[in-house]
């Protein structure tokens, strides 16, 4: 089964024949034969934290409805998991390369997952604490996951949404800031050297969870040093990471400033390229992302435009 991201923006294109005002053209004939494809298990359209948080964004409610009714139809409810889930994971198992420790046998997609709930950290199973995984099963046990995340966007408390969807905007307009001064530090630095410098950053910011997991291995932070350049190229071997810093150093070295969108873009691309077939997003997002040969090192297609889909699942 294809796994395939969509960008935000494709999704709204999507939901215009969902509420019927796009009856003729392309995106008419595609909509219903992707609703096939899934329900045939041909496609999955996973959504992704940023899809629910843009989504929620959304003030019209009819708006808002037509959307996740679309989202919820072609991801069945379906997500790709937590951050911080996804890392648990990468960097236990670029460790046990690292060190030459038999890895554990991962499940095919394991990084999809349903309820929109587990693209959150404190409901994602792989994490989770043992009393949040039981009140999850007993959730997907009572409401299929498609009709929890439309649900959701249909019910949830609109000032507690407005006061959310404040405070989001704030703390990614401070990202942005953060972004910019980097930018200003880096000025005259390549592309590879900005890279270089953002693996470091997230090296540091994710180093208790290296430690942790060294410390589940019965390894040290000593032995990891020990292995020199090997352990310096460890953020390479951890796709969330790798992906990040090659999108971000791209982003970063082109002029012009940064806005949230670009914010949304790298958090999309590094939650979906590493487990996706295809990946269908806006032009500078997929331009950025061949640059950096992502589809080459993680087998992904990529496409500016829905259209590629078409016929595709008859």
């Amino acid at each position: 089964m294809d796994i395939v991201y969509l960008d935000q923006n494709k999704w709204i294109d999507l939901a215009r024949v969902q509420a019927g005002t796009e009856t003729s053209g392309p995106m008419a004939i595609l909509y219903p034969e992707l609703i096939n494809a899934v329900r045939s298990k041909k496609v999955l359209f996973p959504l992704s934290v940023s899809h629910i948080l843009e989504t929620s964004k959304q003030n019209d409610p009819i708006k808002r409805c037509h959307l996740a009714e679309t989202q919820a139809k072609l991801s069945r409810g379906f997500v790709y998991r937590s951050r911080a889930a996804r890392l648990e994971v990468e960097i236990s198992m670029a460790l046990h390369r690292l060190f030459d420790i038999k890895q554990p046998d991962l499940p095919p997609n394991w990084a999809i997952a349903p309820s929109f709930l587990q693209a959150f950290e404190p409901m994602d199973a792989l994490i989770a604490p043992a009393s949040e995984v039981e009140r999850l099963a007993r959730i997907n046990a009572h409401m299929d996951p498609a009709k929890q995340y439309v649900d959701y966007m249909r019910n949830q408390d609109d000032a507690a949404r407005r006061a959310a969807n404040v405070k989001i905007a704030s703390d990614t307009a401070e990202l942005v800031s953060r972004i910019e001064a980097r930018r200003t530090r880096l000025v005259s630095e390549s592309v590879d050297m900005r890279r270089r410098a953002y693996a470091v950053e997230l090296l540091m910011e994710n180093q208790n969870t290296f430690l942790q997991i060294l410390d589940r291995l019965g390894l040290s932070f000593e032995q990891l040093k020990e292995l020199g350049g090997r352990a310096c190229s460890l953020i390479e071997d951890v796709p969330t990471l790798d992906v990040e810093s090659r999108m971000a150093a791209r982003l970063e070295a082109q002029t012009g400033s940064i806005n949230t969108n670009d914010v949304f873009d790298i958090q999309a691309f590094y939650t979906a390229i590493p487990y996706s077939s295809l990946v269908v997003a806006e032009k500078a997002s997929i331009s950025r992302a061949l640059q950096a040969k992502l589809h080459e090192q993680y087998d992904v297609r990529l496409s500016r435009s829905l259209s590629d889909l078409l016929h595709v699942y008859e």
